[in-house]
């Protein structure tokens, strides 16, 4: 498959112009920052530069986009509207102008903003818990996601939505603590996107893709109040090697990213959770 690749020098965009070269795809990456995994320096505002590089694929993935550290930077609003709706459109817009059949966009589970809050205990966050977008940030990335879903029913565009968790680099001691239940590496994700590649689907579809939890719907009170009691209930040998590094726990779990659709979807399994990094630190 021919794919063209946006965001091709950041931190997800790279990791999936290697993966999918390793699975045989011939790719092109597009960025405005160059890196050996970036062919064409192209702006994805750019509307007639889109439209002329967007040839000749079987599919696009967009990862190109302005994040939530952009935001922390203080970038005006007006940056994030055209960098992620209006360069959102322009892609989706070249695929239909140059019979591209397929377009996977990559959002974040950050769209679930205030919905992420509960003073009692965590929340379970599937698909089906409604968004509550908190700054710029989530707001564009949700009218990005409602563009890809108008031009699957209205243009017949295979598009499809992949809501990635925190893959931010981090001590091993946040890292371990955030892939209970939060995180997701990369080239997990970028492995969902290639099982994506083959998967078509009769409605719009979004997904939640991290790397999973051990955590029940029965945990979701005690892990809130009393993590590390939870955590050892399922990782047992976690105390040992905890201690051993001079590690803390989390003091409170507010959140469950669930990734179960994508399990049923796309047979998505991560490889690098939770339990992996453990028995990486144990060996």
């Amino acid at each position: 498959m021919k794919i063209l690749v946006t965001g091709s020098s950041g931190q997800l965009g790279s990791v999936t112009v290697k993966h999918l070269k390793a699975h045989q795809h011939t790719i092109y990456g597009i960025d405005i920052s160059p890196s050996a995994t970036t062919d064409e320096l192209v702006d994805i505002t750019d509307a007639d530069a889109i439209t002329a590089v967007c040839r000749d694929f079987d599919a696009v993935i967009h990862t190109a986009a302005l994040h939530g550290k952009h935001y922390e930077l203080g970038y005006p609003r007006s940056a994030f509207v055209k960098t992620n709706i209006d360069g959102t459109l322009n892609l989706l817009n070249a695929c239909i102008k140059n019979n591209i059949p397929r377009f996977l966009f990559t959002s974040t589970t950050s769209i679930y903003g205030d919905a992420l809050v509960d003073h009692e205990k965590a929340v379970w966050v599937d698909e089906l818990l409604t968004e509550r977008p908190r700054d710029i940030y989530d707001i564009t990335k949700q009218t990005a996601e409602q563009l890809c879903k108008d031009f699957f029913y209205k243009e017949g565009l295979q598009a499809s939505v992949y809501r990635v968790a925190r893959f931010l680099p981090e001590d091993d001691n946040l890292k371990l603590n955030h892939r209970l239940y939060r995180g997701l590496d990369e080239r997990d994700g970028t492995e969902a996107l290639r099982l994506a590649l083959d998967t078509s689907f009769s409605n719009f579809e979004i997904f939640n893709i991290s790397s999973g939890s051990p955590f029940k719907h029965d945990d979701l009170y005690n892990i809130k109040q009393d993590p590390e009691q939870a955590i050892l209930k399922y990782y047992p040998e976690a105390a040992k090697i905890y201690k051993a590094n001079g590690w803390q726990f989390p003091r409170s779990i507010d959140r469950v990213y669930v990734y179960d659709k994508a399990a049923r979807y796309l047979n998505y399994k991560p490889t690098f959770t939770f339990g992996h990094l453990l028995n990486n630190i144990k060996g």
